[in-house]
């Protein structure tokens, strides 16, 4: 896959801003100014202060992902240079799919019970209009095979390409 190195900031000065890798600058440039206050409280203020100035600019593009690493540690030395808060040459790593032990799992599990959930003691009904609004939103299929009209769950399970009648 092909990666780009990138800069924002309100000048070209690439020791000034933030430097980061991305398969898609522009899509990325667009999270970082929607996401701003969740991860780097340096961009955060610097989106809020600067607004409009801040630019995007491509240093580099089509590289591999360990020149963009490479590029990016060289531009990015140490923690906290620039808008960036870690130091470069890195991806930072993604939790999802991460193998948890049973005891680390039975630990959050314990953490979410009785009254630390945030759910607990809470009572939501719905109004009869409202339930008719949601059964009208799922939209009401027809098996081509048998004719069958039916919401979509049941009707994905065991008709269309599934249906006894299909082959018939």
């Amino acid at each position: 896959m092909n990666y780009s190195v990138y800069h924002i900031g309100i000048n070209s000065d690439l020791y000034s801003g933030y430097i980061g890798i991305s398969k898609n600058p522009e899509v990325r440039f667009t999270e970082h100014k929607w996401h701003r206050s969740k991860t780097n409280l340096h961009l955060y203020n610097a989106f809020k202060k600067y607004k409009d100035q801040i630019k995007l600019t491509i240093i580099a593009s089509n590289v591999s992902k360990e020149v963009a690493c490479f590029i990016e540690a060289i531009l990015r030395k140490e923690d906290n240079v620039g808008w960036n808060i870690a130091k470069g040459g890195n991806i930072p790593p993604n939790p999802k799919g991460k193998i948890r032990s049973k005891e680390h799992c039975k630990n959050i599990s314990l953490s979410k019970l009785g009254n630390k959930n945030p759910m607990f003691g809470k009572n939501i009904v719905f109004s009869d209009e409202h339930k008719h609004k949601l059964s009208l939103s799922v939209p009401l299929l027809k098996c081509p095979h048998c004719s069958k009209e039916a919401r979509t769950n049941g009707m994905k399970r065991w008709h269309f390409d599934n249906c006894k009648y299909a082959n018939k």
